[in-house]
């Protein structure tokens, strides 16, 4: 029997979006919360840590004013875990709001897809519209971990540790992967920007940002779909606020999915 995980969103905080932001060609003048995560898992290969959010200061630069700001330092101290000792971490992709270090983390060994780092060590990293995905402290960030042994390469699907699948669906980001995690209901999907919203399912609408083609986004939230058995209680979107009502708030900012 494959061990179990329990699965926790942490959140920094949230921002009022347009639904047009969220849903590719979707309404516009109608808002949303978009709400910012990363996630803890605690088990038997924990804890392990999947994106890193983002700093204060990085939110000043990308001109985002989340309210209620909370650092990832308290939102971990709340869990009752010691950033300096986190020593696994998944990268679903690159964004700024998913990948952030400015010397966090500093014993962990980072998981990220080939594609991802094929396209921003390439086109995506030398055009400078394309740059506004990711941050201002991103290829100091990407040395330091490449130097030092602790960023590890996927090339397509991986079993990370018993009870915890990374997969590879694109869509969003060329190395855009997702992480399905064995909890002690069945397996729970963290679909990050694959799926940004639950909305994107019920409508059957691509996020609107997809820095890879639109049939992509498709298959993915389809195979997202697919892996939950079509359960939204199985699921966790990247940005949307209705998580905030869907799962118990445990600590400020801290819901258990599982």
């Amino acid at each position: 029997m494959a061990p179990t995980y329990e699965i926790y969103a942490l959140s920094p905080g949230a921002v009022t979006r347009d639904w047009s932001t969220r849903l590719y060609l979707g309404p516009v003048g109608e808002t949303t919360t978009s709400a910012y995560f990363l996630w803890l898992l605690r088990g038997p290969g924990g804890p392990i840590v999947v994106d890193t959010g983002f700093t204060p200061r990085l939110c000043r630069v990308k001109g985002t004013a989340v309210e209620q700001l909370r650092t990832r330092e308290s939102l971990l101290a709340a869990a009752e875990v010691d950033p300096g000792e986190i020593k696994t971490v998944i990268l679903t992709h690159l964004h700024w709001d998913h990948f952030d270090l400015e010397g966090f983390l500093p014993k962990a060994t980072f998981w990220v897809q080939k594609r991802e780092l094929d396209f921003w060590r390439g086109a995506g990293g030398r055009d400078p519209w394309i740059r506004r995905f990711i941050s201002d402290c991103f290829d100091r960030d990407l040395e330091a971990i490449d130097s030092s042994g602790r960023l590890k390469v996927v090339d397509g699907n991986l079993r990370l540790v018993d009870g915890v699948q990374l997969e590879w669906v694109g869509g969003h980001s060329p190395g855009m992967q997702i992480v399905i995690v064995q909890s002690a209901t069945g397996p729970f999907v963290i679909a990050n920007d694959a799926l940004t919203t639950y909305r994107n399912l019920r409508d059957w609408a691509p996020p609107a940002i997809h820095l890879n083609s639109i049939a992509e986004c498709l298959g993915a939230m389809a195979r997202i779909k697919q892996l939950a058995g079509g359960d939204e209680s199985r699921i966790c979107p990247g940005h949307d606020g209705e998580v905030y009502k869907k799962f118990p708030e445990i600590k400020s900012g801290m819901y258990r999915l599982a």
